[in-house]
């Protein structure tokens, strides 16, 4: 009874518009929300304490959306929606700096290339200790982040404190719109195979991609390696626009259903003129959404051997109703979506969440249910693919796990602070440098300095990673966040795996087969 209150009272507050409107509601419905009514009002004017009426229906509504189970329904704050209006379109208007919270205090983690903050020659490290000569002391980052951000053209003055400066200046920046790359980094990585990232699917990820394309193939590219690790998704429509990329003309692309809704079959529209090259698509646990429609069509086409770990598991459909007068929305689940095959790929909301080790493995995690949803690929080899709990990859390869002391150093940042003094006392740090024996010391003792503790056998048995995310760390903090996608994607175990592989064939079919025989 208390669940069934809860959701009338939500029903009531988002839908209130609608009270005294014959035509949208039961009568029995008229009752509950006359019930509900009477106690709102007995609460604000009786109850003991005094309770912002706001927070009543905040939790009314909360109350409601927690009756449907699933974790993709909720209620979006105005800064929630913003944010998300913000991912979708791929730009806002701001200085162009990741910022974060280092030792209580606003610092910038890395300017973005060619924009305002770098232009202004805001580095790694930077504490922004006032805005427009208001303290960010206690501040938390997004309250700061919204202070920075502001309409373009107008000007922000940062106050920032600097390693081996002795005293705070202002900065002076002009606010741009800042734009967010959907792919941040493409190159070759070797003279016939082109390595490229789809970050996110904002509304200009297609032609960012075919723009990263088009310059891989000009570049002498024959075979691509397509990376969508860590891609949450975004807009159906450019999963579809990404997936006609790789795909022929007239081909499923995704089946949506939903409850007023029959199947609606989304199919690609265009043709491009790449041809069948080989790929070869990254995902892990945190590609969701978008990204696996994109995975799954191409999958279920045999258009591209999919490596890495089984992805999040997100095969529903959301829609946005909003924004409402206080700025606030409500985004909704309106239908669940399947593959070309027919599969439902859609994790039940008790095992909603990222996760990329051995339990993420389907040869491990519940094999029983995935024999149940095998499914055949629509290619000539009639392979058999799988639905539920998200995208089974053909060829399963999972990361190396963190030791304890790789994640104490990374989640404490103290590889990020080293960096940032160590570019600091070095001025003279050549493209080429390698890690040496003497830095590596040099960032032992300072975790010891920071009281971390550790054995020195532990340290040694992961020196090989460390190598790699320092020279990363140096390369981001001194030529920009373009050169460390470089050096990483250099180092990546995954992409050293699928250059082995498409090294081995010349055609789409053939990557199948080899894989296979791994």
């Amino acid at each position: 009874m208390k669940k069934l209150l809860i959701l009338l009272i939500g029903l009531s507050l988002i839908c209130g518009v609608f009270i005294g409107n014959s035509l949208w509601a039961k009568a029995d419905t008229y009752t509950q929300l006359r019930i509900f009514n009477k106690i709102l009002k007995e609460i604000e004017n009786n109850y003991v304490d005094k309770i912002p009426t706001d927070s009543l229906i905040k939790g009314a509504i909360d109350g409601m959306i927690a009756v449907l189970e699933d974790p993709h329904t909720d209620f979006l704050s105005k800064q929630e929606y913003e944010a998300l209006m913000i991912s979708t379109k791929g730009e806002f208007g701001g200085i162009g700096a990741t910022i974060g919270k280092r030792h209580d205090k606003i610092t910038v983690i890395s300017p973005l290339g060619g924009t305002p903050a770098y232009r202004a020659g805001l580095l790694p490290g930077d504490a922004i200790v006032a805005v427009n000569g208001v303290s960010t002391e206690g501040k938390g980052v997004d309250v700061v982040v919204r202070e920075i951000r502001g309409k373009p053209g107008s000007v922000v003055v940062l106050t920032i404190e600097r390693t081996m400066i002795e005293d705070p200046f202002d900065v002076e920046i002009t606010r741009a719109i800042i734009t967010l790359d959907a792919v941040p980094y493409f190159g070759m990585l070797d003279h016939a195979i082109g390595y490229v990232q789809l970050a996110s699917f904002s509304r200009s990820a297609d032609i960012e991609l075919k723009l990263a394309l088009d310059s891989l193939f000009s570049a002498g590219a024959e075979r691509i390696i397509f990376d969508l690790r860590f891609n949450s998704g975004g807009l159906l429509n450019e999963g579809i626009a990404i997936s006609e990329l790789f795909l022929s003309k007239d081909k499923d692309i995704v089946t949506t259903k939903g409850r007023f809704e029959g199947a609606r079959v989304l199919r690609s529209r265009k043709s491009y003129s790449y041809g069948d090259f080989p790929v070869i698509t990254l995902v892990d646990g945190g590609s969701a959404s978008a990204s696996e429609i994109v995975a799954g069509a191409l999958q279920d086409w045999e258009r591209s051997l999919i490596i890495g770990t089984m992805t999040f598991g997100k095969g529903s459909v959301q829609h946005i109703v909003g924004p409402f007068e206080d700025s606030t929305a409500l985004r909704v689940t309106t239908a669940r979506w399947y593959t070309p095959s027919g599969r439902s790929i859609d994790k039940p909301a008790s095992e909603q969440g990222y996760n990329n080790d051995e339990s993420a493995d389907p040869e491990v995690q519940d094999s029983s249910e995935v024999e149940k949803k095998a499914f055949t690929t629509l290619g000539p080899l009639k392979r058999v693919v799988y639905g539920g709990g998200g995208i089974t990859p053909d060829l399963i390869i999972k990361p190396p796990k963190m030791t304890k002391l790789e994640t104490e150093i990374y989640t404490k940042g103290l590889n990020f602070d080293f960096v940032v003094q160590y570019t600091a006392r070095h001025k003279d740090i050549a493209r080429d440098f390698e890690i040496t024996d003497d830095v590596l010391e040099d960032f032992a003792d300072y975790l010891l300095d920071n009281d971390l503790e550790f054995s020195m056998e532990a340290y040694d048995s992961v020196q090989t990673q460390i190598r790699k995310r320092l020279k990363q760390d140096i390369t981001t903090n001194l030529w920009g966040l373009k050169e460390g996608y470089r050096v990483r994607v250099l180092t990546d175990i995954l992409v050293a795996e699928a250059v082995d592989l498409l090294k081995e064939v010349s055609v789409q079919q053939d990557l199948f087969r080899f894989a296979k025989e791994r």
